[in-house]
């Protein structure tokens, strides 16, 4: 149902449905979603990518099945607390919406591994980020983050941060060089005022390798080259 002129989901179209696990209804020109969205309990996977979306109903909770909800290229402005009830979704992609704030229940989602907030209008991350343990990627760059909260060093398999493109992010948290599994990190086009001119110039891993010495010193134990 991709690449066409949709604008309503009617009410009690997919209720009936009760095997369907999958809907990818990306590149419409959806406003809402029907309030029995709840009732599409069997859903694996939803692409909502590319419409015309303002608000998410408090249902989608009951998705309790959902791994991958895909809400790229629309425009929501916030998202209701109740997505952090959806414990089995291991893929969220907000990208390119118009989202200030993330709710707190977010860090609710044990079971996330990709997180996508890139090019919103975020000035911050929820405090309790580092429990998203099992979250190995997030993609938070073209927002107006203004600091990275320090929880973020709890995330142990993060491989993958991307805060690229951040006008008032002046700064990184020590507690980053924590994340022992991070091997990529795109921080271009942030003014990092606390970072020396060659470190940046040397690049994600040279700003990997400072923030474990400046880390190491912190905390009082050696660094391992």
């Amino acid at each position: 149902m991709e690449h066409n002129m949709i604008n309503k989901i009617p009410f009690g179209i997919f209720s009936r449905a009760k095997n369907l696990t999958k809907l990818n209804m990306k590149e419409n020109q959806l406003i809402s979603l029907p309030l029995d969205i709840g009732t599409w309990q069997n859903m694996v996977e939803l692409n909502l990518g590319t419409n015309q979306i303002t608000t998410l109903p408090d249902e989608i909770q009951f998705l309790q099945k959902l791994e991958i909800l895909i809400l790229s290229n629309n425009n929501l402005k916030r998202l209701p607390p109740t997505i952090g009830n959806l414990q089995n979704l291991t893929v969220l992609d907000l990208e390119e919406n118009k989202i200030t704030v993330l709710p707190d229940e977010i860090c609710n989602l044990q079971s996330l591994q990709k997180l996508v907030v890139q090019s919103n209008r975020l000035q911050r991350l929820p405090n309790k980020i580092g429990n998203l343990s099992n979250l190995t990627s997030m993609s938070a760059g073209e927002n107006f983050l203004d600091s990275i909260p320090p929880g973020i060093g709890e995330l142990q398999n993060l491989e993958s941060l991307y805060i690229n493109d951040n006008p008032n992010l002046h700064k990184l948290p020590s507690e980053l060089a924590l994340c022992s599994n991070l091997q990529i990190m795109s921080i271009e086009n942030c003014p990092l005022s606390d970072l020396p001119f060659d470190v940046i110039n040397g690049g994600p891993s040279m700003v990997i390798h400072w923030l474990k010495m400046e880390s190491s010193m912190s905390f009082g134990r050696p660094y391992n080259m």
